[in-house]
């Protein structure tokens, strides 16, 4: 393994560590704090309301700087520093609201950037993308595990873990080859162009709901399983499990997408979707909630990677940051938006079973438009199948 790959490998592990630690667990630090589970939603939901501002503007100063490296530097100090405003605004709703607003200001640009960068030196064969980004899941699935039992001693150490962890992002980022801006002194290219392809306006539609019902289960996963008697012990593990699913279609994501095209991987991803949101409905116990974690792989990570490849193949070269930027956006930004917030106030009145059953109708139906509007319009080949980078 070359210096390249192994200082990526090891950026990507730390930045889902980061993520292992921080989001997975952040609403239960709320709960414990006796904070509402209509405030947990909005604050769990506010960094992807920053996000939604905040991305696009990283993206088209990542692409309009000398290198997109010292975007990411930045990111991930500030990112480091500014987690410990959340315990310092203590359980007053507005200083805590601020406080995640300010630290999603940074935070939420780190993953789409990096996947940028990775992107562009995977197509120039430095390293390849999909076994980086398996990495990253295996530092996401060790630090669940070992989160779930620290947290379940001490809830409040959640800020220290993710501060060293996200220190150690920007030291690792520090020696990532550079990879130029490419808007850099040439004329500017507007946003806009992006939206100009169709097959990516109707990728990003479907995209949109399905990470609705994602948004919300990332928000209050943690807290409707332990209302279920579950561990946290257990919910670590679960976490692990659902990072050790998404092996197989991230080492094999290249063979997949090549077969099979966008189009079918995502309808079968609404399907598992749905199947895993009824049994979170209906069949979520400490028996079997790590059976429902195996559906992980089949979910989140599929978009994740059709979006991130085909951004990478046919968005201009001038817009690929922002293109990875806009991913995030859809897939956990407005996604979170309204699957934390209005998933939260509807959960708080009817009960997290009854918006498990919201959640499964959404996704349903969801996939019969996709399925429908697709063939309807007779999307060009390129998205039924495509060349993966």
């Amino acid at each position: 393994m070359n210096r390249n790959v192994m200082v990526l490998a090891l950026f990507y592990a730390f930045i889902y560590m980061s993520t292992g630690a921080f989001s997975s667990y952040i609403g239960v630090y709320f709960a414990a704090e006796g904070i509402g589970h209509g405030h947990i939603g909005i604050l769990t939901s506010i960094g992807a309301v920053v996000g939604m501002v905040a991305q696009p503007c990283w993206g088209l100063l990542s692409d309009r700087s000398k290198y997109k490296n010292h975007v990411l530097m930045v990111c991930t100090l500030l990112s480091a520093v500014l987690v410990w405003f959340i315990p310092w605004a203590g359980t007053l709703f507005v200083p805590l609201l601020a406080a995640m607003a300010l630290f999603s200001v940074f935070q939420a640009a780190i993953n789409p950037l990096s996947d940028a960068i990775t992107l562009e030196l995977a197509s120039k064969g430095v390293v390849r993308f999909t076994t980086i980004r398996t990495i990253g899941s295996v530092g996401y699935a060790f630090i669940s595990v070992v989160a779930g039992w620290l947290f379940a001693r001490d809830i409040h150490s959640i800020f220290l873990v993710t501060s060293l962890i996200l220190f150690g992002c920007f030291l690792l980022s520090t020696g990532i080859p550079p990879v130029a801006g490419h808007q850099s002194g040439k004329k500017k290219v507007s946003l806009i162009e992006i939206f100009k392809n169709k097959q990516l306006v109707v990728l990003y539609a479907y995209t949109l709901v399905m990470a609705t019902t994602f948004g919300f289960f990332l928000a209050f996963q943690a807290i409707y399983s332990k209302e279920q008697g579950i561990s946290m012990e257990l919910i670590g593990l679960g976490l692990a499990i659902g990072s050790f699913s998404q092996f197989p279609f991230m080492i094999f994501f290249q063979r997949i997408y090549q077969r099979f095209g966008i189009r079918n991987i995502l309808l079968v991803s609404g399907l598992v979707h749905a199947l895993r949101w009824i049994l979170y409905a209906y069949a979520l116990s400490p028996a079997t909630v790590l059976l429902t974690w195996m559906l992980h792989g089949g979910t989140y990570i599929l978009f994740y990677l059709c979006l991130a490849e085909y951004v990478n193949t046919h968005v201009m070269k001038e817009l690929k940051a922002t293109g990875q930027m806009l991913n995030s956006v859809i897939q956990l930004g407005v996604g979170r938006i309204i699957g934390g917030m209005l998933g939260g106030l509807y959960a708080a009145k009817f009960g997290f079973q009854s918006s498990f059953v919201v959640c499964f109708t959404v996704s349903m139906l969801s996939m019969a438009f996709y399925y429908g509007i697709t063939r309807q319009k007779k999307i060009p080949q390129c998205l039924e199948k495509d060349v993966a980078q």
